[in-house]
């Protein structure tokens, strides 16, 4: 009995207990399944994300339903369908000294604890966090455990910032030297600019941009990936390196290669992107360059001749030039004809510094009309790696009739040799323009004037001097004239070739000829477009004092600066005035001087003092006016950096070398005397100490002396550091001491007579004359006979021949010794 009591009142405590715990009533298993839901333990506040970061949730939780409301073996599902997060780490949990323990979810507190990690793509707003629990709960009425949802109240997630989306751009490029006809590594690396990663990203270099450049890829592979796994998070940096080609036909410049790339972000979302990689191409500094320094012809081309053109070609580079080609197009039956089959013909390769004459044989057509024609001529050639290479000149042949003057006798004036400068010029700027006007008749003109029309102006050309003409006093029959003449493209002259009309007018024969105008063509101008916002700098006029060049000689250069834009300034214009050969260099100071401004429209004057150097040359030498500067609003060049523009203007001025030509020596007579009113010798030494040949060397004598023969002794062309010896006949008009003077009139390397004279003295001897009353035989009639002579006549006689020439050679020699050492002094003292 007392053993059953002690069971009833253990029964009874648990009961009191569990009555208490559950406020008084104990809820049966079917008001229990009714009235179970799943709340929040305690107070729970919106929950913040950012972009790219993870967040960590913990959330309280209870059921509500009374003792029995248990939910067993719990499953938590986050809702992540069109959220801007991934969940992960699920799981249940609760404190140390809880009831319910890990693993379910009852009436005391507990805890669904999971990861949120937030999308990079993530976008600023507010989005539903919805937490769903599902398991199992014990139905008491039905003493089973029946399956059960449940849902969470709905928290804010919040998202209240963004970051920025991936970019690629392309970055550190680097390609060494790129050289025609050689091969290159392209490098450079490609960087995400954004936070967000780009992924599944890839690179290509455009075909077409390869194509324009003519650059071929070394590589199979054209879409590479970016990165091993194609994935470039945020600020990470990939580098490439690409084989490349320059192809052998590429020219020199700035070559475009087009960088494009394509790549997605975490939803999907698909994004391309390009960027641009310049790349300058060189010509091969070690290459060949064949020059066209020279042209002839037959001075007169008449319908139905035949003849050759004779182009002089020289090889100024650094390597032979193989497989040299000539081509001339143009040809047709109104002018010229190939004299050969085929499009082109070979000629021989061309050492360093190696010179040739090149013979192209042509036809002047029978149906050929009178009047200028242009040939093209295109010499192409290889070096030794078969990269080739092309120079191109353009010449200008007249056909004519034969007789030089037209059926009114009117000279046949032609111009012909005609070149530019700058080759490409821009509108808006210089263009100097130099030819030939050649007197094709015998008949000598004068007064010649040639002008440009006013109503060239404008839209093409402008002339930049003041003088409304350009004019020669004479050129005489068959002799040409150089000209060159300086003009303004104009701002909206059309690109490619333009055309020039000069009118020319003259005298001959009393008569002035006036009406006449050759068109000269002016290729490869430039124009960006009319309402550039860029000023133009231009050196509209030049000139020097003297206007002779002379080699070792000072001249003062001026020249004018002139801004052609009409509204805005040029500023910090930074002027530098160099020759590559240094022929003309700056006498003092610097040749970088500095202008604050150039106001639009207006002009600036400036002066040097230039030297030329001592041992020049004759000929045109390219002087450089580089002009840097910026302006209001410029910005800065996206490849280089620099704030402003560059234009560089090129000048030819003529320098004249000093022809130095010597006559020394000046001998008179022979080994047995010169004899008053008889012919005798004169010799002397001619000596050209200049730098170019001295052309149609002729001679004569005055004073006391004539020539025997003609008027001057013609003694021809004399080259450079040559000597020549001339020799007359001269017959002297008193004896004694006779004076005369050596006259030497030759050509110089500008094509202007020069003469030169020595004085010259000799002693001549009178005509021995016997005297008619002296009687021949001696008083007493006896007549002493002659000695025998030790050696006969003859041989005494060819002795003496002997021993006169070798002194006469002797000492010839040591004279001529003795004088070059002296002009060598005088050159080193110089």
């Amino acid at each position: 009995m007392r053993k059953v009591k002690r069971i009833f009142t253990v029964v009874m405590i648990i009961l009191l207990m569990a009555a208490n715990l559950s406020g008084g009533t104990i809820a049966n298993a079917s008001e229990s399944g009714g009235s179970l839901s799943i709340i929040f333990a305690e107070t729970v506040s919106d929950i913040q994300g950012k972009p790219g970061e993870s967040v960590h949730v913990k959330l309280p939780v209870k059921t509500s339903g009374g003792s029995y409301s248990i939910i067993e073996q719990p499953r938590v599902t986050v809702a992540t369908e069109g959220k801007p997060y991934s969940v992960s780490n699920i799981k249940i949990t609760a404190d140390e000294n809880a009831i319910v323990k890990d693993g379910y979810i009852g009436y005391v507190k507990s805890f669904i604890e999971f990861d949120l990690k937030v999308k990079e793509t993530a976008k600023i707003g507010t989005t539903k966090l919805e937490v769903t629990v599902d398991g199992s709960y014990y139905n008491a009425d039905a003493s089973k455990y029946d399956p059960v949802s449940l849902a969470l109240p709905k928290l804010n997630f919040i998202i209240s910032d963004e970051i920025e989306p991936a970019q690629l751009t392309v970055d550190n490029i680097d390609y060494g030297n790129a050289v025609i006809g050689k091969s290159i590594d392209l490098t450079f690396t490609i960087k995400n600019e954004g936070k967000i990663t780009a992924r599944n990203a890839y690179f290509s270099i455009d075909d077409k941009s390869f194509e324009e450049a003519k650059i071929a890829p070394g590589y199979s592979k054209l879409e590479q990936k970016i990165g091993n796994s194609g994935v470039l998070k945020g600020g990470d940096t990939y580098s490439v390196s690409l084989p490349l080609k320059i192809q052998k036909d590429a020219t020199a410049g700035l070559k475009k290669l087009t960088v494009n790339m394509k790549y997605k972000d975490e939803d999907g979302n698909s994004f391309t992107g390009s960027s641009q990689i310049y790349v300058t191409v060189t010509a091969n500094s070690n290459a060949p360059v064949i020059e066209i320094v020279s042209t002839k012809y037959a001075s007169e081309l008449v319908a139905g001749d035949k003849f050759n053109l004779v182009a002089t070609i020289h090889n100024t580079g650094k390597s032979i030039a193989n497989n040299i080609k000539v081509t001339i197009e143009g040809l047709g039956s109104e002018g010229f004809l190939p004299g050969y089959t085929g499009k082109s013909f070979p000629v021989k390769n061309l050492a360093v510094k190696g010179k040739s004459d090149v013979k192209i044989p042509l036809i002047v057509s029978e149906m050929a009309k009178v009047g200028l024609k242009e040939v093209p001529v295109t010499f192409t050639y290889e070096d030794e790696s078969g990269t080739e290479y092309t120079a191109k000149t353009t010449l200008y042949l007249e056909v004519e009739t034969a007789e030089g003057v037209d059926a009114e006798g009117k000279p046949n004036i032609v111009i012909t040799n005609v070149s530019q400068s700058p080759d490409a010029p821009n509108a808006g700027a210089r263009v100097d323009v130099s030819f030939d006007i050649e007197n094709k008749s015998k008949l000598d003109i004068s007064d010649i004037k040639i002008s440009l029309p006013a109503a060239t102006g404008t839209a093409t050309f402008a002339p930049l001097s003041s003088e409304p003409y350009y004019y020669i006093d004479s050129i005489k029959g068959g002799k040409k004239y150089k000209v060159s003449m300086s003009f303004m493209a104009g701002e909206t002259i059309p690109e490619g070739t333009n055309s020039l009309t000069l009118q020319y007018s003259f005298v001959a024969n009393g008569k002035t000829y006036t009406g006449d105008s050759a068109t000269l063509y002016i290729l490869n101008v430039q124009n960006s477009g009319v309402g550039s916002s860029k000023p133009k700098l231009i050196i509209s006029n030049n000139t020097t004092t003297p206007e002779e060049l002379r080699a070792g000689s000072t001249f003062e250069f001026e020249f004018d600066i002139k801004n052609t834009h009409s509204s805005i300034d040029a500023r910090n214009i930074k002027v530098v005035v160099n020759q590559a050969e240094n022929i003309f260099s700056v006498d003092t100071g610097s040749n970088t001087f500095y202008i604050s401004k150039i106001p639009a429209g207006e002009t600036v004057k400036n002066k040097l003092t230039l030297r030329v150097k001592s041992d020049a040359v004759t000929k045109a030498y390219p002087l450089e006016i580089t002009m840097d500067y910026d302006y209001e609003g410029a910005e800065a060049n996206p490849t280089t950096g620099q704030i402003g523009e560059t234009t560089k203007e090129t000048i030819n001025l003529q320098a004249v070398e000093n022809s130095r030509p010597v006559v020394d020596n000046i001998a008179v007579g022979s080994w047995d005397g010169a004899f008053v009113n008889q012919a005798t010798t004169l010799t002397f030494d001619f000596y050209n100490m200049g730098k170019s040949p001295l052309n149609n060397v002729r001679a004569s004598v005055s004073g006391d002396f004539t020539l025997s023969t003609g008027d001057n002794l013609y003694i021809g062309n004399v080259e450079a550091g040559g000597q020549e010896m001339g020799e007359m006949e001269v017959i002297p008009s008193i004896e004694g001491q006779a004076k005369g003077v050596l006259t030497v009139i030759f050509e110089d390397s500008t094509g202007q007579e020069v003469t030169l004279t020595k004085d010259f003295e000799g002693t001549i001897q009178g005509i021995y004359m016997p005297d008619p009353g002296t009687n021949p035989i001696p008083d007493g009639g006896v007549i002493d006979t002659a000695k025998k002579p030790i050696l006969p006549v003859w041989l005494f006689v060819i002795i003496q021949c002997v021993v006169l020439a070798g002194g006469i050679v002797g000492t010839r020699k040591i004279k001529i010794g003795l004088y070059k050492k002296k002009l060598r002094k005088l050159e080193e003292a110089e």
